[in-house]
């Protein structure tokens, strides 16, 4: 019988830094597990897994990135640094507050996930789908431009990359839905809406804001890639300073980055005990794809393992 998940208070409630759209299930544990969605996505895409991690007996928190769930504008303004200070900030919260701490993220969040396992000491790390080469079977034209754009800074600024079909999911319903939300009709709607708010004296986010909280933003900046971009570098400069126990998951088909990706975390990463997996039928986005059930029963069965190792460690 699954766990009943219940709204209660906990140490999370006063977490550093909260925004809204976070999400946090407490179950009275002393092991919490910190979510980091995608970059341009929500704390939604990590919802059932949250659901999941919680119903195993751990406290959860999805956390928002800055400059996401609101305006693109948000976005725009804020840069890989904002990001990892954001979650390096959260992480030490939670550290003082729980004896055992996970952290996993989802694309740009799995290389988040991995950094700031540098700077708080994490029991384990789970990374899905990271982003070091944009190699998937539909690959964004905007990457070739990143070089020039990275030299041109005004110009990332003003171009911008509108995703289009599969939008990282292969789960047909799911697929619809964002076709239809992210739409070029959809798009003009809500900008012909915000703008007659504005002109009304009343605040453009009070309808950007639902969308953006729930799909995530339609568009890239190619301000936003160029960030990316230096994060992965970064990141990919650090790996082998990684040590905690990592999980690495990434589908076989991803359209946006391929396994090549997952493969070079497995293997420049100096952690000893470390697990790639490649997933059958799924895209990018696997926390919210068909093989979603798959993600989580993988990460539980990780993270319970390096519990029951470390248990082991303290008797010892």
């Amino acid at each position: 019988m699954s766990r009943q998940l219940t709204t209660r208070p906990g140490p999370l409630d006063e977490m550093v830094g909260r925004q809204p759209t976070d999400l946090a299930f407490h179950t009275d544990s002393r092991t919490l597990v910190y979510l980091i969605h995608g970059v341009t996505g929500t704390p939604t895409e990590m919802g059932y897994l949250g659901r999941r991690l919680a119903r195993h007996g751990w406290d959860v928190y999805a956390t928002t990135l800055p400059g996401h769930c609101t305006r693109l504008r948000d976005l725009v303004r804020t840069s890989e640094e904002d990001w990892l200070t954001h979650v390096k900030m959260q992480l030490a919260f939670a550290r003082e507050r729980y004896d055992h701490l996970y952290v996993a993220g989802l694309s740009a969040g799995g290389l988040l996930a991995l950094d700031s396992s540098l700077t708080v000491n994490v029991d384990g790390i789970g990374v899905f789908s990271p982003t070091f080469f944009y190699d998937g079977w539909k690959t964004p034209w905007t990457r070739a431009l990143l070089p020039f754009v990275m030299k041109v800074a005004p110009l990332g600024y003003l171009l911008f990359h509108q995703d289009g079909p599969p939008f990282g999911i292969k789960e047909r319903r799911l697929q619809a839905h964002k076709r239809a939300s992210y739409g070029s009709v959809s798009l003009l709607r809500r900008w012909i809406m915000g703008l007659w708010t504005r002109m009304n004296h009343t605040a453009d986010q009070a309808i950007s804001a639902p969308l953006a909280a729930t799909m995530g933003y339609p568009i890239f900046p190619l301000k936003t890639l160029t960030n990316i971009d230096r994060l992965s570098t970064l990141v990919r400069s650090r790996l082998g300073e990684v040590t905690a126990p990592t999980l690495i998951l990434q589908a076989r088909e991803d359209d946006i980055t391929g396994p090549r990706n997952g493969e070079l975390v497995y293997n420049d990463i100096a952690s000893i005990q470390k697990l790639l997996i490649l997933l059958d039928d799924c895209y990018h986005v696997i926390t919210v794809d068909k093989q979603k059930k798959a993600v989580a029963d993988h990460l539980i069965e990780f993270f319970a393992l390096q519990s029951v190792s470390q248990g082991r460690l303290q008797v010892a």
